[in-house]
């Protein structure tokens, strides 16, 4: 800083501060830590829609595979049959 009255100061060269400059809208620990809640709430609900889509998809082919299963062992039974000499 100049001091006007003494005319042997002069001016020092201030280097310019490191890092990022603030922008004065940073949030406090809590906001940011409810922000964070707030989004994996968001991400968890939409995991658990496709978990549960999935796990209709994957009863109905259950259930498609048992049917087939079943009239595999028909198949089966039927040549048992044959093959015994009726």
């Amino acid at each position: 800083m100049v001091d006007p009255r003494d005319p042997g100061t002069i001016a020092m060269l201030l280097k310019p501060r490191r890092g990022r400059p603030s922008s004065g809208n940073a949030k406090s620990a809590a906001e940011r830590m409810r922000a964070y809640r707030a989004r994996h709430v968001t991400v968890k609900c939409d995991v658990l829609r496709s978990v549960i889509t999935q796990c209709q998809e994957i009863q109905q082919l259950l259930e498609s595979n048992q049917a087939l299963r079943d009239e595999l062992d028909a198949a089966y039974a039927e040549i048992a049959w044959l093959r015994s000499g009726r």
